[in-house]
């Protein structure tokens, strides 16, 4: 699932490529898709988009005021463009027609299709973001914030991090780059975390977000990316291979379906 760092540089890519572009149909073509009746979809035709954000996990595409679109990718939904004339494959789910000749489509490849497009005329009405939480990378983010939200609160501190009503836009592939870079357990709980371990939550949490846009930004320059880029991430998919910086074997939880990459020297004193 595309986590914070994708989907900010994401929002960046779109905003320069669909911002000012006027649209002449909309289409939602797998039923459940589109998660509003009211504003119509056909209330974006004729119209442009004015901006693009992020909340959280979803993607909020502005036409004015009134007026958005908001998109959760989920598990596997991707953005692309292309021409209007291209054939629409069983993958796509929502499409977008400019009247330059071009669509943006969302796709979703795969048996399993969970994306999410409501049309508001407020973001706030979307229940998942009227519920999201603390964005990381705001300058609201406090260590004081983030103690405020550990405090007292009996949970694995990677159950915190991937808890969207806590700390929004964190999926399970970061959380794990974060506690690594932390030092700190991934089944921890966050009440005995000791003021500096906090701070140095704090600090890693920003640290590894700002990175990991950095070098998405840096790869993808004004394309749509199709795939997370994680290749330089130290421990996400390294299960088995040597720790960069101890040596000692990266070890893999496996609970339900989530897996959780960590390494038992330096985050749990072996």
């Amino acid at each position: 699932m595309p986590e914070l760092p994708d989907l900010e540089t994401l929002k960046e890519v779109l905003g320069r490529r669909i911002v000012n572009r006027e649209i002449v149909a909309v289409r939602a073509l797998r039923p459940g898709l589109l998660r509003t009746a009211a504003p119509p979809l056909e209330a974006l035709i004729g119209q442009v988009f004015t901006g693009v954000a992020r909340q959280g996990k979803h993607l909020i595409l502005s036409v004015h005021q009134d007026l958005y679109l908001i998109a959760h990718l989920m598990l596997s939904g991707r953005f692309v463009l292309c021409k209007s004339a291209t054939k629409e494959t069983k993958a796509t789910g929502f499409t977008i027609t400019f009247s330059d000749g071009e669509d943006l489509r969302l796709i979703e490849n795969g048996p399993v299709k969970l994306a999410r497009v409501h049309v508001v005329s407020d973001p706030i009405e979307v229940e998942a973001i009227a519920a999201t939480g603390a964005e990381p990378l705001s300058p609201l983010f406090t260590v004081e914030a983030l103690s405020a939200l550990v405090a007292g609160r009996r949970r694995q501190v990677k159950t915190l991090l991937t808890d969207q009503k806590m700390i929004a836009g964190i999926g399970s592939a970061y959380a794990d780059e974060i506690l690594f870079s932390a030092k700190l357990s991934p089944v921890r709980y966050v009440n005995t975390l000791t003021e500096d371990e906090v701070a140095r939550l704090h600090a890693a949490i920003r640290t590894t977000l700002q990175n990991a846009i950095e070098e998405i930004r840096a790869c993808i320059g004004d394309s749509l990316f199709t795939d997370e880029i994680r290749d330089f991430l130290q421990i996400y998919r390294h299960a088995g291979k040597p720790c960069p910086v101890c040596g000692e074997r990266i070890r893999e939880i496996r609970y339900a379906s989530r897996r959780t990459r960590y390494c038992p020297t330096c985050q749990v004193g072996g």
